[in-house]
């Protein structure tokens, strides 16, 4: 006798993804912009941001301000260049590309800088500024002059807030200029 299996349905699972399979797509991903010139593009440009300073950014306050004022602004050079990479950049992996590019620059130009960068809190004062999403720049100049230990000191305060948007306009005007492809 033959039964009749019409009525029977087979399900297939669906294929789950599994680290290999996602290394395979950020393999894809990282040929692609190899191939397309978009990761020796990202090299360059954090290698320009990392030689990027307050004397080439505003150097009439540079004259006006302390050591410490100006290592403290060069920080926040370096750590809005980075947001801004995050944010502008096609895709993560050439941010984060550009990013390691900066800090290997910085790293090899200004030692003694990166250290103070890589070891100081001031990212951490700036990055909750950041992600309160309030009122950015003013927090972020706020917090320049709170590093600099003059809480009050408006023209820091300004100072900070003016160096924060024309290092992240420099920014997108850089990724622009190199027309990096999606």
């Amino acid at each position: 006798m033959r039964s009749n299996d019409d009525d029977i349905k087979i399900f297939h699972p669906k294929i789950k993804e599994t680290p290999a399979s996602d290394l395979t797509s950020i393999a894809g991903v990282m040929d692609k912009h190899r191939a397309n010139g978009n990761s020796a593009k990202a090299d360059i440009l954090g290698e320009r941001l990392a030689d990027y300073k307050p004397e080439d950014l505003c150097p009439d306050d540079v004259a006006k301000i302390s050591n410490k004022e100006l290592m403290q602004l060069r920080a926040l050079m370096v750590f809005t260049a980075q947001i801004a990479m995050h944010k502008y950049l096609p895709h993560k992996i050439l941010s984060a590309q550009a990013v390691n590019s900066m800090y290997e620059r910085i790293e090899q130009t200004s030692p003694g800088f990166f250290r103070n960068i890589s070891d100081g809190s001031s990212f951490s004062f700036y990055y909750l500024a950041v992600r309160k999403n309030e009122n950015v720049e003013e927090e972020i100049g706020r917090d320049y002059a709170m590093l600099c230990d003059r809480d009050d000191n408006q023209y820091l305060i300004d100072l900070g807030k003016r160096v924060y948007e024309q290092t992240d306009a420099k920014v997108l005007s850089l990724i622009e200029n190199f027309e990096f492809e999606n």
